[in-house]
Order: C-alpha cells, then sequence, then structure tokens
C-alpha cells in the first residue's frame, strides 16, 4: 500500500506539471499575441502621427471618392434592375438584360415545383443583400425558345451568366448538398465558386455535411459547363 501510494503521488505531481507547462505555453502565445497586435497598433498610430492637415484632407477626399463611386455603382445597377428578383416573359427582355448586367442568375421555374420556390425564397434574399448581381425567373412552360437554347431538362435550373456568355448551370440541389434544408448563404457561397457573386466565406463543409445526410457520394462544384451532372430523381423533368 505505501509503495501504491508513493506511485500515485509521484503521478499527480508529474500531472499537475505538465498542466503547469500546458498552462504557462498557452499564457506565452495569448501575450506574444498581445504583443504583436500592439505594435501594430503602434505603427498606425506612428503612420497618423506623421500625417499633417494636408494629409488628413487627401485621406478624406479620397474616401469621398470612393463612396461616391460605390454609390454611382449601386444606383446604376438598381436602375438595371439588381436588389430586386423579378419574372421575365420576352425573350429580347431576357437578352438584353444579359448584355447589360455583367452578372446574372436566372431561375428557370415551373409553379407547381415545391423546389422551385424555395429558390424563389433565397433568391428574394440575394437580390436585395448583392446589389453586384441581378436575380431573374422564367416560366420554363412559357419559354419554349430559351429552353431549349439553353439546355433546360429539369426543374429548377439556375443558369449563370457573366458579361453576356452562360458560365454553369445548377440543375436541381446536387451542388447545394442534395438537400431542400441548405440556407442562403450556401447558396450564395456556391454562386460566388462560379464568380457571379461576391461572398466571404468558406460553406464547403457545410454543404458536404447535408450531402452526407442525403446520401450522396461526392459533391462535385465545377467552375464550367454544365454536362456531367446527374439529374435528382425529386426534380422535375420538362
Amino acid at each position: 500500500l505505501p509503495e501504491l501510494y508513493h506511485f500515485n503521488q509521484n503521478t499527480i505531481v508529474n500531472m499537475n506539471a505538465q498542466q503547469e507547462a500546458l498552462m504557462q505555453q498557452v499564457g506565452d502565445g495569448i501575450l506574444q499575441q498581445a504583443i504583436l497586435e500592439e505594435k501594430k497598433l503602434d505603427s498606425q498610430l506612428r503612420s497618423l502621427e506623421d500625417m499633417d492637415e494636408d494629409d488628413f484632407e487627401a485621406l478624406r477626399q479620397k474616401r469621398r471618392i470612393q463612396l461616391q463611386k460605390k454609390m454611382a455603382q449601386e444606383q446604376d445597377w438598381k436602375q438595371l434592375g439588381h436588389g430586386r428578383y423579378l419574372e421575365i416573359t420576352d425573350v429580347k427582355e431576357f437578352f438584353n438584360a444579359a448584355k447589360k448586367s455583367a452578372r446574372m442568375c436566372v431561375h428557370f421555374y415551373r409553379g407547381v415545383t415545391p423546389r422551385c420556390e424555395i429558390v424563389d425564397a433565397h433568391f428574394e434574399k440575394l437580390a436585395h443583400d448583392h446589389l453586384e448581381t441581378r436575380f431573374i425567373k422564367i416560366n420554363a412552360e412559357k419559354s419554349p425558345y430559351l429552353v431549349e437554347k439553353l439546355g433546360i431538362i429539369l426543374l429548377p435550373t439556375i443558369v449563370l451568366i457573366k458579361d453576356g456568355k452562360t458560365e454553369h448551370s445548377l440543375r436541381g440541389f446536387d451542388e447545394l448538398g442534395g438537400t431542400d434544408d441548405f440556407s442562403t448563404q450556401d447558396m450564395a457561397y456556391v454562386l460566388s465558386t462560379h464568380g457571379v457573386l461576391n461572398f466571404d466565406g468558406d460553406r464547403s463543409e457545410e454543404i458536404t455535411g447535408h450531402a452526407k445526410k442525403a446520401g450522396l457520394n461526392h459533391i462535385r462544384i465545377k467552375t464550367g459547363g454544365c454536362d456531367g451532372y446527374d439529374d435528382h430523381d425529386s426534380d422535375d423533368d420538362l
């Protein structure tokens, strides 16, 4: 018993020593990060201290110009229909929109398809939050010419257009994880991988998680073309 007690005491002492060493390492890491942040702040303060009134005025003028350009660009986008999720019924209107807007997402839908309503809900939000991209919808049954020209074979299909050319088509929800329960951020991320929307962040892990739950073996997010995608059984064929 004395030997066992002595062994346990030594074990506890060693564990305490290891724990203290670990805490010391963590503390050193936090301290080092704090020092780096302080140096960065000191550098910024020295930069400001070296600026005179003319420098500040030049900086303010530069920011005003940037803000004015941003506001002008946003106003131009709004005049082209950006910021709203609208339906287009005329073929000429579609081609004009594709020429005028550098980036456009086109939802081909059918009113009786529940998944099309899911796309509608996400596009309503995205249109409001991403002025850089135009979002429109087209009734596939009433647009046979565009359906044939753009190769629409199931619904919903989202055609992505950049600089007047078709960049890619999302057919069904496979690229979104094969589920109806993806988020608007998931949609934004996938659209951004094709260059038709600005989005900061990586949602690939979340989408992969959706795919595993849905029983998909893998997710294919392609950066060009629209061949090679398997049709989802629950999507509507045209």
